[in-house]
């Protein structure tokens, strides 16, 4: 072998370990996120959201779902499918911090947070988040597992599902279509009457 041979093997067994060297430091870059709530969605039963002093409870019946204490409106279904489509679903990416004394500042404390708390037909507990909006970042939002120190980033922005207004749940229902009496029908359809 030539002198040239040896240094071109020996210039792409280097190039080799290299790539190899960095495809290996770059996994431990990967973000690894994880669904908060992995049961199938016909286990939920009931569905609390609370804000500070301010509570809503939505429950199941069969397929329907209405909001406890309230009847005179009638649910929105489509906020209820955010709810499995959007919210149930979202990741936690990255672990942002361990220290409760840091709950503050990303808004996942007790006080500060939003609530979301998911029951099972026994009433047994599925699922107990907090939810917070703090700083700049729209995109996603901080999240806790309640009696955990544990905070994290989201994959997305769920922050406004958590609405505690009833209307934002609810609507009155439709107004019932006024009878025409058959006579007056029969008259406007008979022409020269």
């Amino acid at each position: 072998m030539t002198d040239t041979i040896k240094y071109s093997l020996g210039a792409l067994a280097l190039l080799l370990l290299l790539f190899l060297y960095n495809r290996n430091s770059q996994q431990s870059y990967k973000m690894d996120s994880q669904k908060i709530f992995e049961k199938p969605n016909e286990d939920v039963y009931k569905i609390k959201l609370s804000e500070n002093d301010k509570e809503i409870e939505l429950v199941r019946m069969d397929s329907t779902w209405s909001i406890s204490k309230v009847d005179s409106l009638v649910i929105k279904q489509n906020q209820v499918d955010k709810i499995f489509d959007r919210l149930l679903t979202v990741e936690k990416e990255i672990l942002i911090t361990t220290k409760e004394e840091k709950w503050e500042k990303f808004g996942v404390d007790d006080s500060l947070g939003r609530h979301i708390q998911v029951f099972d037909k026994n009433n047994n507990k599925l699922l107990h988040y907090v939810f917070g909006n703090s700083g700049q970042d729209w995109q996603h939002n901080y999240m806790r597992e309640n009696n955990t120190s544990d905070v994290y980033r989201s994959n997305d922005n769920v922050f406004f599902l958590l609405n505690t207004n009833t209307t934002y749940w609810g609507q009155k229902p439709p107004e019932p279509a006024p009878e025409r009496n058959l006579k007056n029908i029969e008259k406007d359809s008979i022409p020269g009457t």
